[in-house]
């Protein structure tokens, strides 16, 4: 992939922490129906909730807007979902990684981790202090949330 600027990259930053949110919101969505929501597992993934939410707060506050068509907007748009999942959250969810709390500890572990990774290269593009910073920060916490979610 081949990012063409500092804002295609918060861009592709906002639209992954996009993606998390719903993951995060599913997940806990699928424990409350099991009657799981006094596990340390519900508390933490309603945590990680709160900090990917802040990341998606903190990255729309960097993003300035594309000189983009409404296309490449929807093909930035299905790249960055195809970072987290091969396919995208369907691609997720028809891979049965959405259905149960065992698959979603799986697809969280793969969201963060490349999520992590992704941060760090787009932090390698920016000459924007302010930008390498956050991008840096957060990947840092998204390491944090990988190590939340093996354990």
């Amino acid at each position: 992939m081949l990012i063409k600027s500092e804002q295609e990259a918060i861009f592709l930053a906002c639209e992954m922490e996009s993606a998390a949110v719903h993951l995060y919101e599913r997940a806990m969505l699928v424990m409350q129906q099991l009657g799981r929501e006094g596990e340390e597992l519900y508390l933490q993934i309603s945590l990680m909730l709160a900090d990917e939410q802040e990341h998606l707060r903190q990255f729309r506050a960097l993003y300035t807007g594309l000189d983009a068509s409404i296309e490449q907007q929807l093909s930035l748009s299905a790249i960055a979902d195809g970072i987290l999942f091969e396919g995208g959250l369907m691609g997720a969810v028809r891979q049965g990684l959405l259905t149960d709390v065992d698959s979603m500890l799986k697809a969280a572990i793969l969201a963060e981790a490349a999520s992590a990774k992704k941060y760090r290269e787009f932090a390698e593009l920016t000459t924007n202090p302010e930008a390498k910073s956050a991008l840096l920060l957060i990947a840092a916490e998204e390491d944090k949330h990988l190590n939340h979610l093996v354990e």
